[in-house]
């Protein structure tokens, strides 16, 4: 029986700026083989689309309806990921067999037992011939697991293929962030650290019509208000014992309501700062002090805030594109890595990860219809 696939991760994130693909070769272990990889952003109406099913989405109950917007959003979705996976699969050396997709999470809310990805997986392996594994999550929230965040696996895997010095630390910051540690004795504790991103996006769409704060430069012109920054730490996720994780927009209306009238700049600048402290503070739930500091995401393209974590760690931070894994898709690849677990009937969460209750698997196949 052949254990190793070549597999096309996809990650659909919560900044909603477009789809990473990413082609892997794997056993959904120790054999880890990156290929091509690209990104295909969405246009302006489609995010905008988008970031109106995370507001219909947030009222949701029955986890398959797509009525409304949500049906727009979920079209979306699937028409560019479709054509995303149609070129890195066109351009891949060897031939993917199968799909490793994440959709777009469009709410998340464990205590509901609630997790929403939208992309029709059906329509995706019609339209490629592929068979797709999907909807990763459903499985261990419905176990009373957190369903987030589902790469630490295959974090702890890069870990152990650099040779890392443990206990290491992979640090991913998307739109929310999160860590995953891995111990001397390969043993792992993952969780959302806080907002990532998605604070930082939606407050520069919303105060200065851009995206994203490219290089960090308004934050760079603003003051940290330290009072805010600890104000913001008050917040009671933050003493929650991990594993847990995060909506991205758990923190907005908080955000908002602290910051007050401040400067938009300076709102920018402690923003930022209070990610990085978030992301720093959740070294008190750490068993052991870290020897390796491993980032990846959209975070290492902001200087301000790699800045300002450098400086709150006598660690010297490692970025993946260093170690010769493109951090910007770090979690296609730990898609098309969770595809190849499920393949192979490997768990993909665990208690350490999600607080499932034991290894858990996860997962459904679409196959072309007709195959």
């Amino acid at each position: 029986m052949n254990n190793t696939y070549t597999i096309a991760g996809t990650m659909s994130g919560t900044s909603l700026d477009g789809v990473d693909v990413a082609v892997l070769t794997t056993d959904g272990e120790t054999q880890l083989t990156p290929g091509n990889a690209g990104f295909t952003p969405y246009s302006d109406a489609e995010r905008a689309i988008l970031q109106s099913a995370f507001d219909a989405g947030a009222f949701m109950t029955d986890r398959r309806d797509r009525s409304g917007i949500i049906g727009e959003a979920e079209q979306i979705v699937t028409d560019v990921h479709i054509r995303a996976l149609k070129e890195q699969i066109q351009k891949s050396e060897n031939p993917v067999d199968h799909v490793g997709l994440h959709g777009q999470t469009i709410f998340h809310d464990p205590g509901r037992k609630l997790t929403v990805q939208i992309g029709d997986a059906q329509r995706i392996a019609n339209e490629l011939g592929l068979p797709i594994v999907h909807d990763l999550r459903q499985n261990d929230v419905m176990q009373g697991g957190e369903g987030a965040p589902l790469a630490p696996v295959f974090h702890a895997a890069l870990i152990e293929a650099l040779g890392s010095v443990k206990p290491a630390i992979f640090l991913n910051i998307g739109g929310v962030a999160n860590v995953t540690f891995v111990g001397e004795a390969q043993e792992i504790l993952a969780f959302d650290t806080g907002p990532g991103n998605a604070l930082l996006d939606d407050f520069m769409q919303a105060h200065f019509g851009m995206r994203m704060d490219l290089d960090g430069s308004v934050a760079g012109r603003g003051r940290v208000t330290s009072d805010i920054v600890d104000r913001l730490m008050s917040h009671p996720f933050f003493d929650r014992k991990p594993p847990k994780s995060l909506d991205r927009r758990e923190f907005h209306e908080f955000a908002l309501t602290a910051l007050g009238d401040s400067a938009a700049e300076d709102s920018m600048a402690t923003l930022t700062a209070f990610t990085a402290d978030a992301i720093h503070r959740a070294q008190r739930w750490y068993p052991d002090t870290p020897q390796t500091i491993i980032v990846s995401g959209g975070g290492v393209k902001n200087p301000v805030m790699m800045k300002l974590l450098q400086a709150l760690t006598p660690v010297k931070l490692q970025i993946a594109s260093d170690l010769g894994w493109d951090d910007v898709f770090i979690e296609a690849n730990a898609f098309a890595y969770l595809a190849a677990r499920h393949l192979r009937r490997l768990p993909i969460s665990f208690p350490g990860t999600t607080s499932v209750p034991e290894p858990m698997l996860g997962g459904e196949i679409a196959y072309p219809q007709g195959s």
